[in-house]
C-alpha cells in the first residue's frame, strides 16, 4: 500500500527533492500560460523566456531522476522518443540555413519534453500525483474566477508590450481559453475533486463561457462543442450536465424574446462551420487550397523526410496571406506534421495522438465501471481536454507555440503517469482520504 505522506516533508529540517521545487515552478508557469496567454511567453531575457528555462530546469530534473528506467518500459514513451528523434533528424540539416527559423519551428517536437518529464517526475512518487491533480483543482478554481476580468481588461485598456515583444502582457487567445473551459468543466462534472458550490460553478461559468464565446472564433467554439459532446455523451446521467443544458436552454430564450439580435455574432460563428458564409468563405477556400497543396506535394515530392523544420510552408510554398512571410504555418497542426516531417513522421504522429487517447478512453470505462468517481473524472478530463486541443490544432497554431503546446504535452504527460499510477495504486484516492 502506498504510504500515505505529502510530496513535501513534514519535517522542516528535510528540504524537498529538486523534483518537487520544479513541480512548484512548473504549476506556476503553467497558470502564466493560461491566464495571460501569449504575453507571458515573453517574461525573461531573449532567449532565456520563461519556457526555455522551465524546459531547461525540466531537463536538468529529468537527468538525475532514477526513475527515467521506469519511463522507458512504456511503449507510449517510446513512440514519442521516435517521433522526437526522426523531426531531430529533420531539423539538424536545416539548421546552417534557416538559423532561428529552424529552432523555433523545432518547438512542435522538442516540447515534448515536458511530457516524458512530467510522466517521469509523477511515477516515481506517485504523491506528486495527487500535488499535481490538487493544484489543477487549484488552477480551475483561479482561471474560472480571474479570466472574466482579464478578458475585459485586456480588451478594453491599452496594456504595454514586454520588451522585444510584439504581444501584450496579457495576450488571451479565444481558443486557448475555450480548451481550458472544456478541461474545467469535465473536471467539475466528472469528478468529486473540484469542490464548487455548484450553483457557484455554474454561474462562473456562464460568465466564462459569455465573456469568451462572444469573442471567439470558429476553431474556439467547435472546440468547445466537441469537447461538451464528449463529456455529456460520457456523463448523460449527470445532475450537473442537465443543469447546465437547462440554464443554457433557458438564458437562450430569455435573450432570444427580450434581445434576438444579441446571440448574432456566435449563431453566424457556428453556422459558418457547418455553411457557406461569403464574409468567411475566401479564408476557408485559401486554407482548403493550401492544405490541399501541402498534402498533394508532400505525398508526391516530400514523402520520407517533408520539408523540414525551418523552411516558410507559406511563403515557400506560394501561400503568403498576408505577403509579409509571417504566417509560416498552415494553420493546422496535422498537416504542418506531414509537410515538416513527411509521411513517416505524420504517422508517428497519429500513433501517439489515437493511441494516448485510445488507452485514456480505455481506463476512463475501467473506472466507471469499477464505480471510482475520481479516477473516472480525471480519465475523463484528459479526454475532453485532448479533444478539445486536437480540435484546435486542426484550426490555429497551437502546438507550435508554448501557451498551447506546453498545456498540451503536460496533459499528455500527466495521462501517461495516470494510467500508471492507477494500475500499481488503484486506491490512491481512497489512501488520501484516510
Amino acid at each position: 500500500m502506498l504510504n500515505k505522506t505529502s510530496i513535501y516533508p513534514n519535517n522542516e529540517t528535510e528540504k524537498s527533492s529538486i523534483a518537487d521545487k520544479f513541480l512548484n515552478w512548473y504549476s506556476w508557469a503553467l497558470l502564466g500560460y493560461a491566464l495571460c496567454g501569449r504575453g507571458f511567453s515573453y517574461f525573461g531575457v531573449a532567449p532565456a523566456y520563461i519556457g526555455e528555462v522551465t524546459l531547461i530546469f525540466g531537463l536538468f530534473t529529468l537527468s538525475i531522476n532514477k526513475s527515467i528506467p521506469k519511463l522507458l518500459k512504456l511503449p507510449q514513451a517510446w513512440f514519442l522518443i521516435i517521433f522526437m528523434v526522426w523531426c531531430c533528424l529533420n531539423t539538424i540539416p536545416y539548421l546552417p540555413i534557416y538559423g532561428l527559423d529552424a529552432i523555433r519551428d523545432a518547438a512542435l517536437w522538442y516540447y515534448i519534453f515536458f511530457a516524458l518529464i512530467v510522466t517521469t517526475l509523477l511515477i516515481s512518487k506517485p504523491q506528486r500525483f495527487l500535488f499535481m491533480v490538487a493544484q489543477y483543482e487549484r488552477f480551475c478554481r483561479i482561471f474560472i474566477i480571474l479570466i472574466p476580468f482579464l478578458w475585459l481588461i485586456s480588451r478594453t485598456i491599452p496594456l504595454p508590450s514586454l520588451p522585444g515583444s510584439g504581444a501584450r502582457i496579457i495576450s488571451l487567445k479565444p481558443a486557448d481559453t475555450m480548451t481550458h473551459l472544456s478541461g474545467i468543466t469535465a473536471f467539475f462534472v466528472g469528478s468529486s475533486l473540484l469542490d464548487f458550490q455548484p450553483l457557484l460553478f455554474t454561474l462562473m461559468f456562464f460568465v466564462n463561457l459569455g465573456v469568451v464565446a462572444l469573442n471567439s472564433n470558429r476553431s474556439g467554439t467547435l472546440a468547445f462543442l466537441n469537447a461538451f459532446l464528449v463529456l455529456g455523451t460520457a456523463k448523460y446521467k449527470s445532475s450537473k450536465v442537465w443543469r447546465i443544458v437547462t440554464i443554457i436552454i433557458l438564458i437562450i430564450l430569455l435573450v432570444f424574446i427580450f434581445n434576438p439580435e444579441f446571440f448574432e455574432p456566435l449563431i453566424n460563428r457556428v453556422l459558418s462551420i457547418f455553411i457557406d458564409n461569403n464574409e468567411r468563405q475566401g479564408t476557408k477556400e485559401y486554407r482548403l487550397e493550401w492544405w490541399t497543396y501541402l498534402i498533394k506535394s508532400t505525398f508526391s515530392d516530400y514523402f520520407w523526410t517533408g520539408r523540414g523544420f525551418g523552411f516558410n510552408l507559406g511563403a515557400g510554398t506560394g501561400f503568403d496571406p498576408l505577403g509579409d512571410g509571417v504566417v509560416r504555418s498552415p494553420h493546422n497542426g496535422h498537416i504542418t506534421v506531414l509537410s515538416r516531417a513527411g509521411v513517416p513522421g505524420f504517422l508517428l504522429w497519429l500513433v501517439i495522438q489515437l493511441g494516448w487517447a485510445g488507452s485514456i478512453l480505455s481506463k476512463y470505462l475501467q473506472c466507471r465501471k469499477k464505480g471510482q468517481t475520481k479516477w473516472s473524472g480525471i480519465f475523463l478530463t484528459l479526454l475532453t481536454y485532448w479533444v478539445a486541443s486536437m480540435t484546435v490544432t486542426s484550426f490555429e497554431v497551437i502546438i507550435e507555440g508554448p501557451t498551447g503546446g506546453i498545456w498540451l504535452w503536460t496533459m499528455y504527460g500527466i495521462g501517461l503517469a495516470a494510467m500508471q499510477i492507477y494500475k500499481r495504486y488503484p486506491l490512491l484516492f481512497d489512501a488520501e482520504a484516510e
